[in-house]
C-alpha cells in the first residue's frame, strides 16, 4: 500500500512528478525541475513535503530514561523549546537509524524517524520499552514541512502568529496558523543557515502550505521535490540512510555522527555504548581496528558524473566507492549575494579506507569512463545568509 501524504493532490494538480518513495507518493520534482528549484531554494527558499518522516510521541514518567536507554544523544541535555540530532544504534554500533528529538512540550518528547524505517523503528523501540511509558505513532495525525533558504524566515512570519524561535539551530517554539497550532523548529535537512520543520495538523496542512507559497512566490520561493532535496543535502555533506550511515557500516565511519552521540558519564549506559566507546577511541587516535573507513566528499576536477556505487581509486588501488554523488548546481556570486549565473558539478560523497587527506587526488570510475577528483573538507561555505559553492 502506498500512503499519500495530505499534499497529495495538491501535488498532482500543481504538476508534481510522483513516485513511490518509502511506501508514500512524493514529487521527485514539478514543472521548474530538480536544477532551478535547487537554485531557488538556495537564493530565495524552497518548500518541501516531508510528511512521509516516521513521527512517535513519546510520554510518560519513565520517557527520559526510555529515551536515554535506545538513543546516542543525551536526552536529559533537551530543555522545553530545544532539538537534538540523535541516533538509534544497535549493539555493535551500527545505525538501525538516524533521526531528530524535539522537546516542544514539557511533559512529552516528539521523535522523527526516517520514513522507510518507520515501522522497523517503532518495533525496535516497543521491543526495549519498560516502565511508564506511553508511545504512540502520530505520523498520519500531525503533518510536517519545511521552509528552507535564505527567505524562510520573512516568509513565515507573513503565516503565522505567535513568536518565532530564539536564533540558533536546533531551538523551538510554538506558533499558530488561523488558530491551529504549529510546530516551529530551527531545523532542516538541506544545510541553509536559515530553515524550518513544520508540524501542523492533517487537515490544515494543504491551506497552510498555499499560505506560504502566496507569501514566497512572488520573491521566488517555490515547492520543491525530493530530487532537489537529495542534492541540497548532497551538497551541504548531509548523510542519507542506506547511503552515508549503512546497517553494515560503524556509526562513525560517517565522522559527523559524533555529534549525535554522548559518551559522557552524566548519559548512563545505552544500547551500543560500548561499541560507540571503542569507535570513538580510534577516532581519535587514527587507528582503524574499529574504523577501517570513513566518509570522505570528493569533488570531481573534470566534467563527469559520478554515482553510489562507482569505484574510487588512490594510485591505481581501489579505495572503495561512493556512497552519494551526482551532478549539483550553484550560483555564481558577485559578493556576498548570488549573482544570475549558475554552473554545476559533479560532487559524492564516498566510504573509503582510512588515512585519506583532504586534497588528495583520486580516480572515480562510471560507466566505463575515468574521471579526475580531489577529496575534499565541504563543498559550500557560509556567506551571510547563503551558502556559496566552494571550487577548486
Amino acid at each position: 500500500m502506498t500512503h499519500k501524504t495530505p499534499l497529495y493532490d495538491w501535488h498532482q494538480s500543481n504538476g508534481g512528478r510522483l513516485v513511490d518513495f518509502a511506501g508514500w507518493s512524493l514529487p521527485v520534482f514539478y514543472p521548474p525541475g530538480i536544477i532551478q528549484e535547487h537554485l531557488a531554494c538556495r537564493k530565495h527558499g524552497g518548500l518541501f513535503d516531508i510528511t512521509h518522516m516516521g513521527r512517535f510521541l513519546v510520554s510518560g514518567e519513565d520517557a527520559l530514561n526510555f529515551l536515554n536507554k535506545t538513543l546516542t544523544a543525551n536526552a536529559s541535555r533537551l530543555y522545553t523549546g530545544l532539538a537534538q540530532y540523535t541516533l538509534i544504534s544497535d549493539e555493535n554500533g551500527q545505525p538501525l537509524d538516524d533521526a531528530y528529538l524535539f522537546k516542544f512540550k514539557e511533559s512529552e518528547y516528539l521523535l522523527v524517524v526516517n520514513g522507510a524505517n518507520r515501522e522497523k523503528d517503532w518495533e525496535w523501540l516497543n521491543r526495549h520499552k519498560t516502565g511508564q511509558v506511553e508511545m504512540t505513532d502520530i505520523t498520519f495525525d500531525l503533518a510536517m514541512v519545511a521552509l528552507q533558504g535564505p527567505l524562510a524566515e520573512e516568509v513565515l512570519q507573513k503565516v503565522v502568529t505567535g513568536n518565532m524561535p530564539a536564533p540558533g539551530r536546533n531551538r523551538l517554539s510554538i506558533c499558530s496558523y488561523e488558530g491551529e497550532e504549529v510546530l516551529v523548529s530551527r531545523t532542516g535537512y538541506t544545510g541553509e543557515p536559515l530553515g524550518f520543520e513544520l508540524f501542523i495538523s492533517w487537515n490544515k496542512c494543504v491551506d497552510f502550505w498555499q499560505a506560504m507559497l502566496d507569501a514566497g512566490s512572488g520573491q521566488g520561493v517555490m515547492a520543491v521535490g525530493l530530487g532537489a532535496r537529495d542534492t541540497l543535502r548532497l551538497e551541504t555533506c548531509l548523510p542519507l540512510y542506506g547511503h552515508e550511515l549503512a546497517a553494515d557500516r560503524p556509526i562513525m565511519s560517517y565522522p559527523q555522527a559524533r555529534f549525535g552521540v554522548n559518551l559522557s558519564d552524566a548519559k548512563g549506559d545505552y544500547i551500543g555504548r560500548e561499541a560507540l566507546s571503542l569507535q570513538k577511541k580510534d577516532l581519535d587516535s587514527g587507528e582503524s581496528g574499529h574504523l577501517p573507513r570513513f566518509i570522505y566528499a570528493i569533488q570531481t576536477t573534470q566534467k563527469g558524473m559520478i554515482r553510489e556505487g562507482s569505484p574510487v581509486l588512490v594510485d591505481g588501488q581501489k579505495v572503495g566507492e561512493i556512497s552519494s554523488g551526482t551532478m549539483v548546481p550553484a550560483w555564481e556570486f558577485e559578493g556576498d549575494a548570488p549573482s544570475e549565473e549558475s554552473f554545476t558539478r559533479g560532487i559524492g560523497m564516498a566510504y573509503l579506507d582510512r588515512g585519506l587527506e583532504a586534497g588528495q587526488e583520486v580516480l572515480i570510475t562510471y560507466r566505463k569512463r575515468t574521471i579526475t577528483g580531489r577529496i575534499v573538507t565541504s563543498f559550500v561555505e557560509q556567506a551571510g545568509v547563503y551558502l556559496r559553492a566552494k571550487k577548486i
